[in-house]
């Protein structure tokens, strides 16, 4: 038995962050965006599904103010963190 499951988070934080490292003037290579969404989402509340339909949903319901404000601050906060030590 396969098991397949997506954290949706993934695909929000990522499409959040795109347009926050274009502000920011931070590095956009590979290894840079990659730290960020690590950062991100190890400390967000992952969201997983197992089917298409439940994906779809997910990231068609209107997301917590409190949680993206949160996403937004995580975001602000490993951009910062990104920019004064890159690892490349």
């Amino acid at each position: 038995m396969a098991v397949k499951v997506k954290n949706v988070m993934e695909d929000i934080v990522i499409g959040r962050m795109d347009s926050i490292l274009q502000k920011s003037g931070c590095c956009q290579c590979d290894q840079c965006q990659s730290d960020v969404a690590a950062f991100v989402l190890s400390k967000l509340k992952p969201k997983y599904v197992s089917t298409v339909s439940g994906e779809l949903f997910s990231k068609s319901v209107q997301m917590d103010p409190s949680v993206e404000n949160e996403m937004v601050l995580l975001i602000a906060e490993a951009v910062q963190l990104v920019m004064e030590k890159p690892r490349h």
